[in-house]
């Protein structure tokens, strides 16, 4: 008995820990509608408000920048609103973000000029001496209300896009704010610029389908990974968090239910195993073959993970002991987690 407290207590210590960056995720990672994902951040994109650069903060004064997704810019909610001198709220109870008129501001007379955006600044010198990607989630489940009338969006190809989630601050497609809030928004390519009323007219679209700068264009073999990097970190914190209900379920039948789960990012994962051991890396780089290699290895060490998981939950679902598989457990968590982030280093360099 001993053994299997000690065992829970690491398993709860390990999970706290691998999830507490997200934690100012309004659903949580348990949600079946919400999608992690890899967005760029680019410090080298400026703001500019009527001739003025601006530089955004969040609430707790960090400094935040515009993002890529999918060939789409993204930008903070509440700094755009802060900037047009509009009202901004949020109601946690519905998951909605009020712009114009808020619950609190009905008729839409106030308005917030935000203390936390600072103008007249670049984005360059930042701290941030080039590109990155980062962890972000794609949250469906947010509903953007602008005077009481509620937005959906899309990019340049009519694809549905919705709001981002990135260390607790939300970003909308500028598109998407162009068009809500009836603003011109033009895109400056030679200089990565950004610009918000008063700019001449545009002479070519945002950065936001196939025409973007060619620097911003990932390489097909950039694509490839990034994707299947992507769908097997989800499935790594999919299948954990799926294992840490086990402790709240209240039923045999329940954990079952939870088991199947599992299995099935086990059948995702072990399909990713076999897509990788089929591609044809012969025509690729040095670095690409690098970004490859640590790629398989994060992808064969998360599929034994998960197996891990796969065995605690239908252990756990036969009221079963499962501490025999402590310290197996403990090893895989540990080594994807490393391998993870060695993947995810060689794939940033191949921007």
């Amino acid at each position: 008995m001993k053994r299997v407290v000690v065992f829970l207590f690491i398993f709860v210590v390990f999970l706290s820990c691998s999830f507490g960056a997200y934690a100012d995720d309004p659903r949580g990672l348990a949600s079946p509608k919400q999608e992690k994902i890899l967005i760029s951040i680019k410090p080298d994109i400026t703001i500019e408000l009527d001739g003025v650069k601006q530089k955004f903060k969040d609430a707790n004064g960090r400094t935040v920048y515009p993002v890529i997704y999918s060939g789409s810019t993204y930008l903070p909610v509440r700094a755009i609103s802060g900037l047009l001198n509009k009202s901004i709220e949020w109601d946690s109870s519905s998951k909605t973000v009020f712009i114009g008129k808020t619950l609190s501001d009905p008729s839409g007379t106030g308005s917030i000029r935000d203390s936390r955006l600072s103008s007249g600044q670049s984005y360059a010198g930042a701290g941030i001496a080039k590109p990155e990607y980062v962890s972000a989630y794609v949250k469906p489940d947010i509903l953007i209300m602008y005077d009481f009338v509620p937005q959906s969006f899309s990019d340049a190809n009519n694809r549905r896009v919705y709001p981002i989630i990135y260390n607790g601050t939300t970003y909308l497609p500028v598109r998407g704010i162009s068009d809500m809030m009836d603003m011109t928004i033009s895109w400056d390519a030679i200089v990565k610029k950004v610009c918000i009323e008063g700019c001449d007219p545009p002479e070519e679209e945002l950065p936001e389908t196939e025409s973007m700068a060619e620097d911003e264009e990932p390489s097909l073999v950039l694509k490839t990974l990034r994707g299947i990097f992507e769908k097997e970190e989800l499935l790594y914190y999919e299948a954990s968090s799926k294992t840490m209900g086990l402790k709240s379920a209240s039923s045999l039948e329940e954990k079952q239910q939870i088991a199947a789960k599992i299995s099935e990012n086990l059948k995702t994962a072990q399909g990713l195993t076999l897509e990788m051991a089929a591609m044809d890396t012969s025509s690729y780089t040095e670095k690409e073959k690098t970004a490859f290699d640590r790629t398989k290895a994060f992808i064969e060490s998360t599929e034994y993970y998960i197996l891990i998981l796969e065995n605690i939950a239908y252990l756990a679902a036969q009221d079963s002991d499962y501490s025999m598989l402590a310290e197996t457990f403990l090893y895989f968590a540990m080594e994807s987690q490393t391998k993870m982030e060695e993947a995810r280093t060689e794939i940033q360099e191949l921007k």
